[in-house]
């Protein structure tokens, strides 16, 4: 079978879905389900009847509260995290499920409601059609290519924004075409031909979902530009509504421009290394709601910073800090290496999980925090920890993966080259108690191999490195340790395939791999990996039992 073809469907599975519904995840299984329902030739939901509970005309016409009624609804709304039946048409717990409604737009409470059906002898409403004009259907799997490429789209910079090429299409045709090229590029691999790739786990938001935004500001004329650049240019193109920032972001960018022109702030001019403010940079804590804010300066001297700051806070209390970063140096590298806090505070709190994290303006964080707990979730299970394994995190960042891994390992030792997310790391450990994680800043190979030596066995092997994979230094490192299991988390499939066939060469077997959906309307794909290696003598290295803290200055 090709690569990037659908799975083979099981037996008696019905036309129209583009993958087996068992081996779907929640999302897709449940919108199957009620798409093949509620198409069905009778028209009904399975057996049941009309009127029965947990039929979807009787939820949707239900007396009482609108808050009543959208609880008792049998999916949720679009791209939210509505609260809906389970999957069977059952009661009890409910679950959040994101599934496509339409009928040209999403179903809302606060439109005209239809006439009540009459009442039965004691009170039960008539039997009711399965669905009637003017209620929301879900939307069937088996998708028209030509209407979805003609529907109207909710960004009005597309196309001519870059930023999301797969914009064009429905949320089923970019997963599908996502999950396509994945395969396709690890197919290329000879020891990866065989290995099945399943279908992308997809984000609950499909919009307003990055909880980072990193703009440029230029001027074009005499019209000031907020934006994106334009792929192999230096010219800008202005995106400050951008559908899928979070509308307390695009508000406050929409704020700065207006503001930059009334404040005669200069924009900076890359040819002629001029004017006064660079980059803007964004955070958004979805935990807390509140944003973030770091303006990128050329210079310290920020005659309009007062100004603009006092305007900012009056039109924006979620604004909790303002920070400017000093960057004199020519060209377009985003940060320089001063920090100067402006007002408020230089950090967000996101809960991820049962993770509270502090995250600071000047570290990296996954922009999707809702995929990224999925993510972390899959590293997790994959890692069949029982309470005695050593694990290593390299490339921790501000911890996540390793506070996950620690919440069911013996000891997990985490790694990375910036000193400052290391030390936020730390805290982030201190404030969810795990007390059984150590982090080490320094250069990923050289730690690996002092690590390595003064551990007695390392069972687990976490890596998640930048865009261009390891590095032949840390591959190397990695080698030597004969870890028994790898666990790979990449952003890149090129650089992912290329790192797979490396440990091929090394007695390591890819066993599966999950791709996540981490940026929507885009063509990014997150993909995990695990490894195992096929020799029975991997893992031993070293010789003392424990990490002693205290070896080191930058240990906890």
């Amino acid at each position: 079978m090709e690569r990037g073809s659908s799975a083979p469907f099981p037996e008696g599975t019905p036309k129209g879905v583009p993958f087996p519904i068992v081996d779907a995840p929640l999302e897709a299984r449940y919108c199957a389900r009620v798409s093949l329902q509620h198409n069905s030739p009778s028209g009904k939901r399975g057996n049941q009847k009309p009127n029965s509970p947990s039929s979807g005309p009787a939820l949707l016409k239900s007396h009482g509260k609108p808050e009543a009624r959208r609880s008792q609804l049998p999916f949720p709304l679009l791209g939210g995290e509505e609260k809906g039946l389970r999957p069977d048409g059952s009661e009890g717990r409910r679950e959040k499920l994101p599934v496509a409604l339409h009928k040209d737009k999403p179903f809302s409470h606060r439109e005209k409601r239809q006439a009540q059906p009459p009442l039965q002898r004691g009170g039960r409403p008539a039997a009711a059609p399965a669905f009637q004009r003017g209620e929301a259907r879900a939307t069937p799997l088996a998708i028209d290519h030509t209407r979805a490429e003609a529907r109207r789209h909710p960004c009005p910079h597309y196309p001519e924004c870059h930023g999301c090429p797969f914009a064009g299409f429905s949320y089923y045709q970019q997963l599908d075409k996502k999950r396509e090229h994945l395969a396709n590029v690890l197919s290329a691999s000879p020891t990866l031909k065989t290995l099945d790739v399943p279908p992308l786990i997809p984000s609950p938001r499909q919009f307003g979902y990055r909880a980072r935004v990193k703009l440029a500001v230029r001027r074009s004329g005499s019209k000031v530009l907020i934006g994106l650049y334009v792929p192999e240019t230096h010219q800008v193109i202005d995106i400050s509504a951008c559908p899928v920032h979070p509308e307390p972001i695009n508000r406050i960018v929409q704020c700065l421009k207006q503001m930059i022109e009334r404040l005669d702030i200069t924009p900076y001019d890359e040819v002629h290394d001029t004017g006064q403010l660079r980059y803007l940079d964004v955070r958004y804590s979805f935990w807390q709601h509140q944003a973030l804010l770091t303006l990128v300066t050329r210079h310290m001297h920020f005659p309009q910073a007062r100004t603009l700051i006092r305007e900012l806070e009056r039109r924006f209390p979620f604004l909790t800090g303002i920070v400017q970063n000093i960057n004199d140096k020519p060209g377009n590298v985003i940060w320089g290496e001063r920090f100067h806090p402006l007002r408020g505070r230089d950090s967000l709190l996101e809960k991820i999980g049962h993770l509270r994290l502090r995250i600071p303006m000047s570290v990296f964080a996954q922009a999707n925090p809702s995929v990224a707990r999925k993510l972390y979730e899959m590293v997790l299970e994959w890692a069949a920890l029982n309470g005695q394994e050593i694990a290593l995190d390299l490339y921790c960042g501000i911890g996540p993966i390793a506070l996950y891994l620690a919440s069911k390992a013996k000891l997990v030792v985490g790694i990375d080259d910036n000193v400052g997310a290391i030390n936020v790391a730390k805290e982030n450990a201190r404030r969810n108690g795990y007390h059984n994680s150590r982090f080490f800043a320094g250069d990923a190979a050289e730690k690996l191999r002092e690590t390595a030596a003064t551990l007695s066995r390392i069972d687990l092997i976490v890596v998640n490195p930048p865009r261009k994979g390891l590095s032949p230094e840390t591959f190397a490192a990695l080698a030597a340790v004969k870890v028994p299991r790898l666990i790979y988390v990449s952003c890149d499939p090129l650089t992912l395939a290329r790192d797979l066939e490396r440990f091929s060469q090394e007695n390591y077997v890819t066993l599966q791999v999950q791709p996540f959906d981490m940026f929507p309307q885009t063509d990014q794909i997150e993909t995990v990996a695990l490894l195992e290696r096929r020799r029975e003598d991997a893992g031993t290295v070293g010789s003392p039992e424990t990490l002693r803290p205290t070896d080191s200055p930058e240990a906890r």
